[in-house]
Formats: structure tokens, C-alpha cells, sequence
């Protein structure tokens, strides 16, 4: 476009314009891949919004919905100043998942003599994977999921628990579907974190939770074995109608000793128990393997002596005032506030204060896991559990309550991350920062829309009521969101998981997340060149609290395409995998991205569906036929 777009200048406001800013380079690109990252994140509170207009039958409005997500999203950018010198600066936080988008700008705006053969590549794999992409997703949907014990037994009941990926355990499965495969970023992951993480999701999903169900503990038996739902005590969906108060959107004690107490399937309650020991493990884990590391940083930090080249090259940017963190934090406080009052969340100021004060403790240590392992633990399952024993009774109040914690935290790390890139690329912080805020900004405006326009279109199958044949339109995210207001707002902690309920041993995953790490560093102290500190409790517990988010078809294939790239191509083909491999990574996932688009905006919003054949069964995608609930 440089070559035919105008030089002519002109003044806009005192600022000499023109339409043509001379070649397009990889910084702009950088920034506009950010911008467009950012704003194209589904934000968090979606789901409180999802929530209510699904299952509490209110919807709230454009603009207190919007504020809801843009300071949801916003007020975790103040956060990312406190440790953006621990977390960004030092060499040894590499944060995986930069790599490949460092690869992929390098290929596209490299010399073209020596990124030519990148630039083929990353065009045939991305070609390659656009078009394979419409198979398991719409030509051929048995591709998600290949259920080798339902094909086995497909009206045999134990073997469609066991393999069936929708609704089992999906022991066995393969899945050709990218979108699966990718979700642990096996291309660019460290090899050990993936290690830890499938080791611990094979642990639940394999071993524990078939032990729990045929044993009928927690009477296991009465409800699905996997299922992100909340149960009344005969097996049926609970009803959180008739235990809320209308009035005051709170408990009816009442209504709930007359009607049951909650119950979770199997699988949901050990994701819960292991969502606790990743939490208290990551606190021991980085006390310590990085507590005395940590403190180096943070002196060399404030005496600005960091031998890494690229804060050397940095320096000539200046960094981000922290007032203009302060300001941020601030606005969005200030807005955050005012929607407690204005919004049926029923969520006090103070807590909320208590929401973010969680995020700010704990953003260093679960950044420190991140940046290495490119695995984050999240604060979703303790934020619930600190609100629910201050505020018994108000599941809205406790999901809100959760997107603050959880979610300023979150922010934070993505805006750490991007400020790492932006250090890789040498990107001035300044800019930055606006680039993401905009982003941020522009995306939570588009993130409302398409919320009402997907719930408009698609409600019956995201509100339960009727089952999408293809799997693809499940509702999980929003169902397991409202799951934890009934479990963690509106019945409260102190039920459920208390003293002498039946779910009381799940607390005690705190004990074993503290002490856990403790042997594993003795071991390491005692003999260091062994590889003890490769096992990380907290990454393991992390892959053991993922079910029954996605599906369990997501192991054998994620693990197969771990092992091909980043053990057998980087130790026994290092020279191609140093060439080609984040190329690859960079090239499959964008053409995931960008298929996904085409298919629905393209083709399903005009009713193009691919006539039925045996490749896209009508009753069951996996020709898992027995019932499995």
C-alpha cells in the first residue's frame, strides 16, 4: 500500500498527516495483532451476564453491561505495574506461548532471503489446516472425537461412560480436531509442564474418578459421572428457582430445607478438590524453588542491574508512568463501585475491595508458574470460596465477586505477557499500554453483542433445554458458571463443603496443596542434577482440575502432538524444529481461528448445514448410542 497510497501532508489539529505513514513494519503489526487480541478475548463476566438473562431471567442493559466488562477487564492493568519488573525483565521468564507469535513476525517481516522458506511453510500449514478445519467441524463432526470403546460397545452403557468424550470420560479417544489437540499448546509449552499437566489430568480422569464412581462415593452413581451441573438429591437437574428468594435475590432457608441440598458429579467435585491444592501448591512451589530468586530480582530491579540484552535494548523507551497505572486503577475502581449499586449484583463495595486485594497478592506467584510453564492457576475456585463464607446466599454477588478476583489477576498476567512481547519486539511500553487498553476497550463493546446474538439464536441449547446434535453448542462455560453460583453463592461453602457435609473432604485440598511441594524440593535440595524440580504439584493438580471443562479426548492427542514436537523433533531434529516448529504452532492456530469465523458468520448464520451422513450422525456425534446419564 506504501507504493500507491499519497504522500501528500497535511495538518489535522497542529499534527502534520498524511495517508501514506511510509512501509508497513513489524512493530505495527505487533500492535495491531495485540489490539486485535485483546478486544477478540471473551471476557470474563460474559457469563455473569449470560447467567442471569439464561437462568435468573434478568437482563441487564448495554451500558451497565459494557462497564461491567471493560472494568472487569481494565483493573487488572494496574496490577501488572507492581510486577512487571519481576515478571517481564528477567531472562529466565520466558513466557512460552511469545515464542511462536516472535517466530511468526519474524517469518512475515524477515529478510526475505532468509524467511522465504518460513514464509512457504507457514503458508502451506496454515493452507493445509484452514481446509482440514471444516472436517471434524462441520463435514465430518466423529473427527472431534474417534470413541473407540463406544465403537466397541455403542449400545453398551459402562463402555459409552467410560469413552464417550460428550458426557464420559472419553478414555481412548482421539480427536483430529485442532481445536482439541491445541488446548495445552503442544507445540511451544514446555515439555515438562505438559508432562505434569496430562499426568495429572490421566491421574482424575483415568484412575481417581472411575475409582469414586464405582465405588459410589459421594453417592456418585445417582448422577452423570462427568458433568458440570448441580444436582438435587434424586438425580435431577436443581432447580434454583425454587429456593431464591424474588425479592431479594437470596436463600430461602426455607424454601431449601423443604426442597434438597446440591450435589455435583464425580468428576466436578475432584476438579474442585484439585482446583484447591493448584492454588495452595503454587504459594509452596514458588516460596521454594523462586522465593530467594525472587528477592535477587526484586533488588537488581530497583538497582536497574538486569544482565538480560533485551531490558539493555529497552532502555532507550521511556517506561510506563506509574501514575498512568494508578489512573486505571482508580477509574475502574471507581466504576466497579458504582455498578454494585446500580446492577441487581447484590455485591458490596468492600467486597469488592476484598476481590481485588486477593488478585494482588497472589498475581506474582501465579505469574512466576505462568511465565515459565506457560500454565496459569487460577483464583476462580478461591475467590468463590472467600465469597461464599462472607456472603452466604447471593449466588450473583459470588460470581461477580469471582470475575473481579479472578479476573484482575488474569488481566494482569495477559498485559505482563504482552509487555514481555513487546520486550521481545522491542515495542515502546508506552504504546503498549494504550494498544492494549484500546484493544480491551473496543473488544468488551463487541463481546456484549455477540453474547445477546448467540444467546437470541441459540438459547434452547445453552440453557439445557434442548441438545445440539453436533456437540458444538454446549453452553459449558455459562452452565459451569452458574453451577458455582448455586454452589458457592446461593448455598454457601459452609453447606456444602463444611464440617459433616457430604462433600467436606474437598477443603482438605489446601493441606495437600501447602505441604506437597515440600518433599519434592527436599528431594531436589538433596540431589540437584536429578530433574526433581521438573515435578510441579501445581501444574499437576492444574491438569487434574481441567475435567470436566473439555473434554477428555483432548489427552492422547494433546500428549501425541507434545511428544512428537517438543521431545522428538526438539531433541532428535533440533535444526528443523528451531527452523519450523513456532512457525507451525503460529500457522495451525490461526487458521483455527480464522475457519471458525468463516463457518459461523459464512455459513451457519445463513443455515448452511452439511446434509447428514455417517460422518455427522444426528444422535450421536460418536455413535455412543447407550444412555449415559
Amino acid at each position: 500500500m506504501a507504493q500507491y497510497l499519497p504522500t501528500t501532508q497535511f495538518n489535522l489539529f497542529g499534527w502534520r498527516c498524511s495517508f501514506n505513514p511510509g512501509p508497513f513494519n513489524v512493530k505495527e503489526h505487533v500492535m495491531i495483532a495485540i489490539a486485535a487480541s485483546t478486544g477478540g478475548t471473551s471476557a470474563y463476566a460474559t457469563d455473569i451476564l449470560a447467567i442471569q438473562d439464561l437462568f435468573y431471567g434478568q437482563r441487564i442493559g448495554p451500558l451497565g453491561g459494557i462497564l461491567l466488562l471493560i472494568s472487569s477487564q481494565c483493573i487488572g492493568y494496574a496490577l501488572a505495574g507492581i510486577c512487571r519488573k519481576l515478571l517481564v525483565r528477567p531472562a529466565a521468564m520466558i513466557w512460552p506461548s511469545n515464542l511462536v507469535s516472535v517466530s511468526l513476525y519474524n517469518t512475515l517481516h524477515g529478510d526475505e532471503n532468509t524467511t522465504r522458506k518460513r514464509f512457504r511453510f507457514f503458508m502451506i500449514a496454515f493452507v493445509a489446516m484452514f481446509v482440514w478445519e471444516f472436517f471434524p467441524t462441520m463435514i465430518a463432526p466423529i473427527l472431534q472425537s474417534l470413541a473407540v470403546l463406544c465403537w466397541i460397545g455403542p449400545n453398551n452403557g459402562l463402555l459409552n461412560k467410560l469413552g464417550a468424550a460428550a458426557g464420559g470420560l472419553g478414555m481412548l479417544d482421539f480427536s483430529f480436531d485442532w481445536n482439541a489437540i491445541s488446548t495445552t499448546g503442544p507445540f511451544y509449552t514446555p515439555f515438562w509442564a505438559q508432562m505434569n499437566y496430562y499426568v495429572g489430568m490421566l491421574f482424575q480422569v483415568w484412575i481417581l474418578i472411575p475409582i469414586l464412581y464405582f465405588t459410589n462415593v459421594w453417592n456418585a452413581q445417582v448422577f452423570p459421572i462427568a458433568s458440570t451441573k448441580s444436582y438435587d438429591q434424586f438425580g435431577n437437574i436443581y432447580n434454583q428457582s425454587r429456593v431464591i428468594n424474588p425479592v431479594t435475590g437470596a436463600l430461602d432457608e426455607a424454601a431449601y430445607e423443604a426442597y434438597s441440598p446440591v450435589s455435583l458429579s464425580v468428576s466436578f467435585a475432584t476438579a474442585y478438590f484439585f482446583s484447591l491444592v493448584a492454588y495452595a501448591a503454587t504459594i509452596t512451589h514458588v516460596a521454594l524453588f523462586y522465593g530467594p530468586d525472587i528477592w535477587k530480582r526484586f533488588m537488581a530491579s530497583r538497582a536497574e542491574e538486569d544482565e538480560d540484552i533485551h531490558t539493555k535494548l529497552m532502555r532507550r523507551y521511556p517506561e510506563v508512568p506509574d501514575w498512568w497505572y494508578g489512573a486505571i486503577f482508580i477509574l475502574m475502581l471507581a466504576i466497579s463501585i458504582a455498578l454494585c449499586y446500580y446492577l441487581p449484583i447484590h455485591l458490596p463495595w468492600w467486597a469488592l475491595l476484598i476481590a481485588v486485594l486477593l488478585a494482588v497478592t497472589m498475581i506474582l506467584p501465579i505469574g512466576v508458574i505462568t511465565a515459565i510453564s506457560n500454565n496459569q492457576v487460577g483464583l476462580n475456585v478461591v475467590t468463590e470460596l472467600v465469597c461464599g463464607y462472607m456472603l452466604p446466599g447471593r449466588p450473583l454477588a459470588n460470581v461477580t465477586f469471582k470475575t473481579y478476583g479472578y479476573m484482575s489477576m488474569y488481566q494482569g498476567l495477559l498485559f505482563v505477557s504482552d509487555l514481555k512481547l513487546g520486550h521481545y519486539m522491542k515495542i515502546p511500553p508506552k504504546t503498549m499500554f494504550l494498544v492494549q487498553v484500546y484493544g480491551t476497550i473496543i473488544g468488551c463493546i463487541f463481546n456484549y453483542y455477540v453474547m445477546v446474538m448467540i444467546i437470541n439464536a441459540k438459547r434452547p441449547f445453552l440453557d439445557g433445554t434442548e441438545t445440539d446434535p453436533a456437540g458444538q453448542w454446549t453452553g459449558q462455560s455459562a452452565e459451569i458458571f452458574n453451577t458455582a453460583s448455586i454452589i458457592w453463592g446461593l448455598i454457601g461453602p459452609a453447606r456444602m463443603f463444611g464440617p459433616g457435609s457430604q462433600y467436606s473432604s474437598i477443603m482438605w485440598g489446601f493441606l495437600v496443596g501447602f505441604v506437597a511441594p515440600v518433599p519434592i524440593y527436599l528431594l531436589h535440595r538433596r540431589w540437584p542434577t536429578v530433574g526433581f524440580e521438573m515435578a510441579n504439584v501445581s501444574i499437576f493438580a492444574l491438569g487434574a482440575s481441567t475435567f470436566p471443562g473439555p473434554y477428555g479426548n483432548i489427552i492422547i492427542s494433546g500428549l501425541i502432538a507434545s511428544v512428537i514436537s517438543m521431545w522428538y523433533l526438539f531433541r532428535y531434529h533440533h535444526s528443523w524444529w528451531s527452523k519450523y516448529n513456532y512457525v507451525m504452532s503460529a500457522a495451525f492456530d490461526s487458521a483455527t481461528q480464522i475457519q471458525t469465523m468463516v463457518l459461523f458468520f459464512a455459513l451457519q448464520q445463513f443455515g448452511a448445514n452439511f446434509p447428514t451422513w455417517w460422518g455427522n450422525d444426528q444422535v450421536s456425534f460418536e455413535k455412543c448410542y447407550a444412555p449415559i446419564n
